[in-house]
């Protein structure tokens, strides 16, 4: 599999379609080479101007430490650190030139081999519960990559 512009707009079509028809919010969504360079960038008509943005981040911490940025919110959570994910955990918030983001949405995309070839971002669901949220507008785009043309 290679991330190519054309599919990375087909991804990001695929995450718009599921944001208007789903869920139901205008987002922006943002897709990533392996090194977080935005290969597409789209707000949709309706979106808050700070969602662009925030999907190009979500997107490229899911690129560099090459996990969904779901599990990354987790650093949050003071009961995780010491010795679930260490004591450094809070002082990865403020590093990377404020460009780490920690809010859920983002997501690593992968290869046939496991190997972390770009990433997608999606920000402007609110609250995000349950199965509609920015991880769910990311997972549509991921899922595109397994589906036909568009």
């Amino acid at each position: 599999m290679r991330l190519d512009f054309k599919t990375a707009l087909r991804m990001v079509k695929a995450a718009e379609r599921w944001a208007k028809k789903v869920a139901g919010f205008p987002c922006s969504i943002a897709v990533v080479d392996a090194s977080g360079f935005p290969l597409v960038v789209r707000r949709m008509d309706g979106a808050a101007p700070a969602t662009l943005e925030i999907a190009l981040e979500k997107a490229w911490s899911a690129v560099v430490f090459e996990i969904p940025t779901l599990l990354m919110s987790r650093w949050l959570d003071p009961r995780n650190v010491g010795e679930i994910i260490g004591v450094h955990a809070f002082g990865m918030i403020g590093r990377l030139k404020n460009r780490l983001c920690v809010i859920p949405g983002g997501i690593p995309i992968r290869d046939e081999e496991g190997r972390v070839i770009g990433g997608i971002g999606c920000s402007g669901v609110p609250r995000g519960f349950g199965e509609i949220s920015d991880t769910t507008v990311s997972q549509a785009g991921i899922a595109a990559l397994y589906e036909g043309e568009d």
